[in-house]
């Protein structure tokens, strides 16, 4: 990740959020189209997360270097410590579907926010 990251939309959920990555991975053609059922399906998308979308960030942060990357192996004890019940995997997978993580290569993750 460059030193100086475009950003190309602000949402005010973790629903929106995760509407949005779901239409930049989509060809232009079809945005409109699955934004709309996207929208309409948004109950698919709500989830009792075990972390809250605001706890999230701090956990990622305490387990990151100063660049803002961890691996696995930094997360785990972090995640302990903080007294969730999650796995680390299934931590890093939310963590990816709000976009506050970017995945650098098989064990190493950067945080966005």
């Amino acid at each position: 990740m460059g030193k100086s990251p475009i950003v190309v939309c602000t949402v005010q959920s973790a629903a929106d959020l995760r509407i949005e990555v779901a239409l930049a991975n989509t060809p232009d053609e079809l945005r409109d189209s699955l934004r709309k059922r996207l929208v309409k399906n948004e109950k698919l998308f709500q989830s009792d997360d075990q972390v809250s979308f605001t706890g999230l960030p701090q956990i990622l942060h305490r387990a990151a270097d100063e660049d803002g990357v961890f691996t696995v192996k930094q997360l785990e004890p972090v995640l302990q410590k903080s007294g969730q019940s999650l796995d680390v995997q299934d931590l890093i997978d939310i963590a990816e579907s709000q976009g506050l993580l970017v995945r650098l290569d098989t064990n190493r993750w950067q945080v966005l926010e």
